[in-house]
């Protein structure tokens, strides 16, 4: 019933003069409006565009700059972009607010490792999706020369960007549909609700600006989680070309617009080269001698464990320099003691 009232009032054209994220909530007033998350907002507002934090009142702010709340019969009610953004739960007004993350064994939907429904507002909302994403994604270590790499499976900013796409782009209107974020062994998919606007080609979306929902992009602009000039395409192509993954796909299954991240498989140690020098320890600057090194090279890149008497035997060294230096390693958090006694070995962490 609703979706056939949703079909006559867009072919009516009044849909289109009534945007859902410039609609006021209705059944919210202003004191469901958290001004903490305003005055966070703000505040990362300005560290990303580098200007002042305004001194206006958060209400003027609000209703003059962005133009998020609006007067009605001389009280201000919050828009939908309001709530979405600076509710303390946005869901009890926006069901469909809620992004589902699941985490999937093998490459199909049957069965769940972990799943999540993330309520909340937009920007926690982002957080959380990022938490669940590198709790379900690998995370591989590999020693290059003197260097231990860090290696995550996927690039997480393009993951982002897909994800900030779908919460400004989706057809809100779809109540029943949340944007689903899912991950499989060999990809990511995020899906939300809403094809692509008449006259976009999903062949040829890089460089193009198109939403329905002006509003929340406007908000996304604020912080720079989005630019104004279709940007987000090529961001998520580059991101995981620069990985060394192939470029995301850009499907329509439906009335849904899909976005899927292809993996490396087996290939994830493959990625070294491409990881940014934030993810890489420079073991001797550390202060790592070469026998420390080595053992960890050893138990990192050939997936093995060492025993105190291994390390005297693979280094010619007395037992108490063997302890010395493997427990400088368990200090510096580089391997972890199992076992006890003369069962006691280490691997790498």
């Amino acid at each position: 019933m609703f979706n056939s009232l949703v079909e006559l009032l867009d072919d009516e054209g009044i849909l289109a003069k009534f945007p859902f994220d410039s609609t006021v909530c209705e059944e919210a007033t202003y004191r469901n409006i958290n001004e903490k998350l305003v005055e966070e907002f703000l505040t990362h507002r300005a560290i990303k565009r580098k200007v002042e934090i305004p001194k206006t009142p958060i209400r003027d702010f609000l209703a003059k700059t962005i133009k998020v709340v609006l007067e009605v019969d001389g009280v201000l009610k919050p828009t939908n972009t309001a709530i979405l953004f600076f509710c303390d739960c946005p869901q009890e007004f926006i069901s469909q607010s809620s992004i589902k993350v699941a985490r999937y064994r093998g490459d199909t939907r049957i069965e769940f490792i972990d799943s999540q429904e993330l309520a909340g507002p937009f920007y926690e909302i982002l957080d959380d999706v990022e938490r669940f994403f590198k709790r379900n994604t690998r995370l591989a270590s590999k020693i290059v020369e003197f260097k231990r790499v860090d290696i995550p499976e996927y690039p997480f900013e393009p993951i982002r960007e897909a994800v900030v796409n779908a919460m400004a782009h989706r057809d809100y209107l779809r109540i029943g549909s949340n944007i689903q974020v899912d991950i499989f062994d060999d990809r990511v998919e995020i899906t939300s609700p809403g094809g692509l606007l008449p006259g976009l080609d999903i062949k040829n979306l890089e460089g193009v600006h198109e939403t329905r929902n002006k509003e929340i992009c406007k908000i996304f602009h604020e912080t720079k989680d989005m630019e104004r000039y279709g940007t987000g395409v090529a961001k998520m192509k580059n991101g995981m070309e620069e990985h060394g993954l192939k470029p995301p796909i850009f499907s329509q299954p439906g009335d849904f617009f899909r976005v899927s991240f292809h993996g490396p498989g087996e290939r994830i140690l493959d990625l070294v080269s491409n990881i940014p020098k934030e993810r890489q320890i420079d073991l001797k600057e550390l202060g790592l001698n070469e026998r420390q090194i080595d053992a960890l090279r050893f138990m990192l890149n050939e997936k093995e464990r060492i025993s105190t008497k291994g390390y005297c035997q693979r280094f010619k060294v007395s037992r108490n320099t063997a302890y010395l230096d493997l427990s400088e390693l368990v200090d510096k958090n580089m391997i972890i003691p199992q076992g006890r006694g003369r069962s006691l070995y280490y691997i790498a962490k």
